[in-house]
């Protein structure tokens, strides 16, 4: 069953429940007045004993029913002998007895009990006819207030996987609705991001894997054809295979750093000193024909972040460094102007390309590049924003680069 019908209802029987009871009580009611009003009537006026002794009060008390005890002192209903109060019928005729003295009085109230019930069937005409309108407010009021919902609905409905760029319409009303939409279109947001980024995978994947697959398939012929009779043959292919597996290996590991969220991130506390102590050492033994460097303005200094993602980052860097270093081969880590930086004294970078280095798979020309997949300086920039940081460069042609890690208090 649908919302609209059980709102419906539910409304509808609680209106309908609310309505017989009140026509219940205001008939109740009307009858208890009326009937209260003959009483009172019927218990004033003269004396009965006056009455039936010296006949005083006949004007008032000619017209009633008079019943003493067992004796039927006068019946002008032609109602009979009867004991007991309340309202009896006879020929048609209603007639309300009560005690008084020690009689039992009675007169004529069909036209209170006629009236009575001609209320008693406006009132079922009314009830039924406010049960009819409250089914109708109650469906056309629920129509409206989830009129949002179906809407949510029928977007939902129309967003498919080529799709997930399309969002739910906000209610102009900020209530539930307008949560659960804003709830959806966050939850949308986040599909879609994630379906990016395993799409954005996939074809960096199938872009980069294409060439050393193709240099593999390559020498694996070369050694079909004459590796096993040219030993020289055999070796160079074999080494060249081993680097381009190293290579692929490589690459998969950065493409999936890629795929990494704020979601994925655990932080705590870093002490500068220390982190670049560890990093210096690190780099010394991986590039010993380097000299590093360390400059640190606040050596106290602790920040809050993820040091997992900031090592990668920092081997991104220097890593690049080392391969635009080709002659000074000094490389320094540092903090100072509340960021991190690696410089290097290397070839630089010209000014209408230093907006470009961060693109994925951008790369210099071949004359300052050697190599590489493309994917580094765009890997950094990714997770330095996992990270809620900013990341640029200074550079000047010949005499080096710069790159600055922005902190962001959080």
């Amino acid at each position: 069953m649908k919302i609209s019908i059980r709102l419906t209802l539910i409304y509808s029987l609680i209106l309908i429940f609310f309505i017989i009871f009140s026509a219940v009580f205001f008939y109740w009611n009307t009858e208890r007045l009326l009937l209260d009003e003959i009483r009172k009537e019927l218990l004033r006026g003269p004396s009965i004993e006056d009455f039936l002794t010296r006949g005083t009060g006949y004007g008032k008390l000619s017209s009633l029913y008079i019943v003493s005890k067992s004796v039927v002192v006068q019946d002008p209903f032609g109602l009979g002998f009867k004991d007991k109060e309340g309202i009896h019928k006879v020929n048609g005729t209603y007639v309300f007895l009560v005690e008084r003295e020690d009689f039992l009085v009675g007169k004529d109230i069909t036209p209170t009990i006629l009236a009575l019930n001609r209320l008693k069937s406006n009132i079922i005409l009314l009830s039924l006819f406010s049960v009819v309108v409250s089914l109708i407010v109650g469906y056309i009021l629920s129509q409206r207030f989830l009129s949002p919902l179906r809407d949510m609905i029928r977007t939902a409905r129309g967003i498919n996987i080529r799709d997930l760029d399309k969002r739910i319409g906000l209610p102009g009303v900020k209530d539930e609705l307008f949560d659960l939409a804003l709830t959806i279109n966050n939850m949308l947001e986040r599909v879609s991001s994630a379906y990016k980024m395993q799409e954005q995978f996939i074809l960096d994947v199938s872009h980069e894997l294409r060439t050393p697959l193709t240099s593999l398939l390559g020498h694996i012929r070369l050694l079909q054809r004459w590796g096993k009779e040219d030993k020289k043959i055999l070796e160079e292919s074999l080494e060249s295979i081993r680097e381009t597996a190293e290579d692929m290996e490589r690459l998969i590991n950065t493409l999936l750093e890629t795929l990494k969220t704020q979601e994925d991130v655990s932080l705590g506390p870093i002490d500068l000193e220390s982190f670049l102590e560890k990093r210096k050492e690190y780099y010394e033994k991986l590039y010993p024909d380097f000299q590093f460097d360390i400059i640190l303005d606040d050596p106290k200094r602790e920040i809050y972040s993820s040091l997992p993602i900031l090592e990668l980052v920092f081997n991104i860097l220097v890593e690049n460094a080392v391969k635009n270093s080709p002659d000074k081969k000094v490389v320094e880590l540092g903090w100072e102007r509340d960021s991190f930086f690696v410089r290097d004294y290397g070839r630089g970078i010209p000014q209408e390309e230093r907006e470009r280095i961060f693109e994925r798979f951008y790369r210099l020309d071949d004359s300052r590049s050697d190599g590489g997949y493309g994917l580094g300086l765009s890997l950094a920039k990714k997770l330095v924003q996992i990270l809620n940081f900013k990341i640029y460069v200074e550079s000047e042609e010949e005499k080096g680069s710069t790159f600055y890690i922005v902190t962001v208090e959080r």
